[in-house]
């Protein structure tokens, strides 16, 4: 499966520290070859790959899907060390390591055994392997709404994926890209790294990427695209006051409120929104050529392959949410199912259509997403969206950032809370009890959080998104 082109000696994946031109990624295939057939490793073979943001994991990475093995993605946990091997699936046999280098010349990566470790696993069941057929990845979801599950797609069904945002990004070989999101994950994958690749861009690599370093590597990369969370993007707004022009900008993952958007677009160019999922890939993107009032309204239109509808159910008697219903997708190049920790196949519902579990409108610029179906509750008989009270809250002068939980009950319905995060340059610090009473002017009484909590910081996924179970489990019963 062909997702590199060799022919460009002039671009590179970097990382900050080691670098490698597209010319010479075949050198270090023909090592890793070496490296696999040394240890009696071949296609038949299921492995994981503790992924981070560097040229090691992309070369690795590359490498085997080139090579057309089946794998599984994992980021790398806190605090994992080389004595301490992380669990992976029964079905994958082997799990790899991409070891820490301190200090090394590019000569390295073409020492597989200096910087890549491997082990068999105590797992892993032998009976597993006669389920394999065609090269698959695999990829955990977020578990941003639930326990993470295991989502498999098929190397083909991925790179017409990955086809559809080189395209609709309008990605050329003579862009350089920035990607501070984790290529563990779907969008980093699939929407940022693979079509970054395959259009032969430049790409700088940032692991665990502060505003501090993503700038030190802008002045020393000099890219002129760039994929970021939506709460990346209001980082570097707080933290680069002059303008930067890029040509572009991509946000996905969660929602990018209306003066965040206006406001990174004047300062920086264009911003496009990406809406997709770990099951889907990317449904929908906007286009640069798209207006600005299209692209801060709707993630654009749905991507060749897809089409979407609205769930019968109605929303009408909600006030602002005409034509809002549940979207479903039926996506071409989407995935081919989920698996158990053998993986073995998971019995989906009899339905060719994918439920996304998200409230939106369809126009005919594109697809306008609302909220998660499971972020809003029944309160006084009237449905309450978490975004709704999110956006109220955060006009608030001082507060940067609300994120808004339930759990257990109240007179009213379902108990709302609200974490709220102040503004660094805040003249005063604002409670929450001065938060509440403004929730008043703002909200209708049904609406208004039960409780507000004021906090530092806010737990993050490893994909960048708000870990909301984590902010819910902080709750009494």
């Amino acid at each position: 499966m062909k997702f590199v082109n060799n022919a460009l000696p002039a671009k590179v994946l970097a990382d900050g520290q080691l670098t490698r031109s597209y010319s010479e990624i075949p050198e270090t295939f023909e090592q890793l070859d070496r490296f696999f057939a040394d240890r009696n490793i071949d296609r038949g073979n299921r492995l994981a790959l503790e992924c981070v943001n560097s040229v090691t994991s992309a070369l690795v990475l590359l490498y085997l899907l080139e090579r057309e093995y089946s794998f599984l993605l994992f980021p790398k946990a806190a605090g994992a060390s080389e004595e301490n091997k992380p669990e992976i699936p029964a079905f994958c046999r082997y799990g790899l390591r991409i070891v820490e280098i301190a200090k090394a010349g590019n000569e390295i990566l073409d020492r597989p055994e200096d910087f890549l470790q491997i082990w068999e696993s105590d797992r892993w069941l032998r009976e597993s392997a006669t389920h394999q057929t065609a090269p698959t990845l695999y990829v955990r979801t977020s578990g941003s709404t639930g326990n993470p599950k295991l989502v498999a797609h098929s190397h083909e069904k991925l790179r017409n994926n990955v086809l559809n945002c080189v395209k609709r990004l309008q990605l050329e070989e003579s862009d350089r890209i920035a990607i501070p999101v984790p290529i563990f994950h779907m969008y980093g994958l699939g929407a940022a790294f693979l079509p970054g690749v395959m259009a032969g861009t430049a790409i700088d690599l940032q692991k665990g990427a502060n505003l501090l370093r993503y700038l030190q590597r802008e002045r020393e990369f000099d890219p002129n695209i760039a994929f970021m969370t939506p709460i990346f993007c209001e980082t570097l707004l707080r933290g680069r006051r002059s303008p930067r022009p890029y040509k572009l900008t991509v946000a996905a993952g969660d929602r990018v409120r209306e003066e965040t958007f206006k406001a990174y677009n004047k300062r920086f160019g264009c911003l496009v929104k990406l809406y997709g999922s770990t099951e889907m890939g990317a449904i929908a993107a906007a286009s640069p050529e798209d207006a600005l009032e299209t692209r801060a309204r709707t993630v654009g239109q749905p991507m060749p392959g897809v089409q979407m509808h609205l769930e019968a159910k109605s929303l009408e008697d909600v006030e602002g949410m005409e034509g809002v219903g549940e979207l479903w997708c039926q996506h071409d190049w989407g995935f081919d199912g989920y698996v158990d920790d053998r993986g073995h196949p998971l019995t989906l519902e009899e339905s060719e259509w994918f439920r996304t579990k998200d409230f939106g409108r369809i126009w005919e610029d594109g697809l306008e997403v609302i909220g998660r179906c499971d972020h809003s509750v029944n309160r006084n008989g009237l449905l309450v969206f978490f975004t709704d009270v999110e956006k109220a809250i955060e006009s608030i002068a001082g507060i940067e950032k609300v994120v808004v939980v339930s759990k257990g009950e109240s007179q009213r319905g379902k108990k709302l809370f609200a974490y709220c995060i102040p503004a660094k340059d805040a003249k005063a610090v604002i409670s929450a009890a001065d938060i509440r009473s403004r929730c008043f002017a703002l909200l209708a009484r049904h609406a208004i959080p039960d409780e507000i909590m004021v906090e530092k910081t806010l737990p993050l996924l490893p994909n960048g998104k708000v870990d909301r179970q984590k902010l819910t489990q902080r709750l009494p019963e």
